[in-house]
């Protein structure tokens, strides 16, 4: 058994364009965001797609359909959307700057830091989102327990899937990098997606193997 997943990060949005903290927040794709949509459904061109997915987040959907719209063999135009592909949520902080909220969480990190990702860096994905959700005000920020639950529950959706398929899932910077954090390569440090970039991920009856990560091909 063996199911071939290509993870999507969706074509840019002007709060990435602005380095602000998206979350379930939803901005257009940019014209540079749209070219990012046709240009990985142009690497995506020769795979046999079986399943398309995308978050029920705009900006995913659109991108999905964008690629998908003139793939010479896949059948369907439209993406299947799921809740549990969603970017991570980040509560008080959704569209403040990626510095002010790696700038709050550091105070309870005691070390300064001045981009997500380098808390990332630091103290690995579910720490890190740990402290973001105590930095938050409101503290609505997603934590570890309910990112690992939402993780757990797309993988078991995936793996179950009929065998030797290769799907498609158009999602999320942070919920990708989430994802390989979780069943990655423990030594390694996972930067945060590039818009339009592929981490692939194989699943088999009882591994989770993440192939390549943030590359334009496949």
């Amino acid at each position: 058994m063996a199911i071939t997943v290509y993870f999507v990060r969706h074509g840019e949005t002007y709060f990435n364009r602005f380095a602000r903290l998206q979350g379930w927040s939803d901005t257009p794709l940019t014209e540079k965001g749209i070219e990012n949509a046709r240009k990985i459904g142009e690497v995506l061109a020769d795979l046999r797609i079986d399943y398309l997915f995308s978050s029920d987040l705009k900006r995913a959907v659109d991108t999905a359909r964008i690629l998908i719209a003139d793939h010479p063999t896949a059948t369907m135009k439209e993406p299947i959307q799921k809740e549990f592909f969603r970017e991570v949520f980040y509560g008080s902080f959704e569209g403040h700057s990626n510095e002010e909220g790696a700038i709050w969480a550091s105070f309870l990190g005691e070390k300064r830091f001045r981009r997500i990702g380098e808390l990332v860096d630091e103290f690995g994905v579910e720490k890190a989102h740990d402290l973001l959700k105590a930095a938050d005000p409101a503290h609505l920020a997603e934590d570890s327990t309910e990112l690992n639950a939402r993780v757990k529950q797309a993988i078991a959706f995936l793996r179950h899937l009929p065998d030797n398929r290769n799907v498609v899932v158009v999602a999320h910077g942070s919920i990708i990098q989430y994802i390989a954090g979780m069943y990655g390569d423990a030594h390694r440090k996972y930067e945060n997606l590039h818009n339009g970039a592929v981490m692939k991920m194989i699943l088999t009856d009882d591994q989770t193997t993440i192939a390549s990560y943030n590359q334009f091909e496949l």
